[in-house]
């Protein structure tokens, strides 16, 4: 089970990222603080450990959104789960964790349902994570 000292730090960037980041909040509750900010400051961050999740929002999900990120974390590290003609599911996200992935991009028109989607499969893996470091 997480903490609150294991409080999971999302950075957003994209359009409307103040809308973002108070989305992230609700969704994941006092386990979670998000951070509205550019998207080469947000990338940098998750570079340098200072943040755990990237969240970025364009109107396609995938150029703009993760644009920077893909630049300074690799292509290794981020996950387009949404774009106009296809939902963010959870099993996508929840893939893309297993596989390392930090960043995320989706289209902006998404952003109801796909934070609480993102959110809920970071918490479910952070979970995870935490019951097999307990357990090994």
């Amino acid at each position: 089970m997480l903490t609150e000292r294991d409080r999971i730090r999302v950075v957003v960037a994209g359009v409307d990222a103040p809308s973002m980041a108070a989305a992230v909040e609700s969704a994941g509750g006092s386990l979670v603080q998000a951070a509205a900010l550019g998207d080469m400051q947000a990338a940098r961050l998750i570079k340098t450990g200072r943040a755990d999740y990237y969240l970025g929002t364009c109107w396609s999900g995938g150029g703009g959104a993760l644009a920077a990120a893909t630049a300074i974390l690799g292509t290794h590290q981020v996950a387009i789960v949404g774009t106009p003609g296809m939902p963010v599911k959870g099993e996508k996200v929840s893939r893309a964790l297993a596989d390392g992935c930090r960043a995320f991009g989706f289209p902006y028109e998404q952003t109801k349902t796909a934070v609480p989607t993102i959110m809920q499969a970071i918490l479910e893996h952070r979970a995870s994570s935490a019951a097999d470091e307990e357990s090994g």
